[in-house]
């Protein structure tokens, strides 16, 4: 999975197989740390698990290529903590799941989670794609983002990422996956009341950001 990233095959192959129409939420590569059965959480709840981060509140819709609320989609996201780690690059048996959900949007197709905010973080160190990566475009890091998979009935499933515009890695992405439209704003704000009604003692930030899915 790494080569194939890292050479852009993953990123060619996407871009001339996901024909959309313009305002669709374009897709990107799936990574290699995806995995079926993630726990279930309840909309608006902590998902983080204990994973270590700046607390990060995301919030948005799924909608269809019409504008509609698109109900009962499943939503998977997952992402790294603020050592730029996944769950599966740690004790995963032992330690479980962490940064990592499914959701289901109701009938009004919003979504809402807590979280960690996601950083920059190199592509694994221990195997020969890095040293493929040092001996061609030099380029080793990925931009923070969050992963999301969104599957619904007569929708076609969409994989994507939301990358932070703070991040430091955009213009050289490990992988190719950056697009303009998938860079989000993920807003700092000062210990108070967040957007839920959370009163938090410490920094946090929010992202908003709504999916346009095209029809199956």
């Amino acid at each position: 999975i790494i080569f194939s990233d890292a050479l852009g095959i993953s990123m060619l192959t996407i871009t001339q197989d996901y024909k959309r129409t313009p305002g669709a939420t374009e897709p990107t590569l799936i990574g290699p740390f995806m995995l079926e059965n993630a726990p279930r959480f309840e909309m608006g709840t902590d998902i983080s698990a204990g994973a270590q981060g700046t607390p990060m509140f995301a919030q948005g819709r799924v909608l269809d290529s019409q504008g509609r609320p698109v109900a009962n989609a499943e939503i998977d996201v997952w992402h790294s903590d603020d050592r730029g780690l996944y769950d599966v690059q740690e004790d995963l048996a032992t330690k479980g799941p962490w940064a990592r959900a499914k959701l289901f949007t109701g009938a009004d197709g919003r979504y809402s989670f807590w979280s960690v905010l996601p950083v920059d973080y190199p592509v694994p160190q221990d195997g020969t794609a890095v040293t493929m990566l040092r001996a061609t475009t030099g380029r080793t890091w990925r931009p923070a983002h969050l992963h999301f998979r969104i599957l619904a009935q007569g929708q076609r499933p969409l994989v994507t990422h939301i990358f932070d515009r703070q991040g430091q890695y955009l213009d050289s992405d490990a992988v190719f996956g950056v697009r303009p439209s998938l860079i989000g704003d993920f807003v700092h704000h000062a210990a108070g009341t967040a957007p839920d009604g959370r009163k938090l003692d410490q920094a946090y930030c929010t992202l908003d950001y709504d999916f346009v899915m095209m029809p199956g």
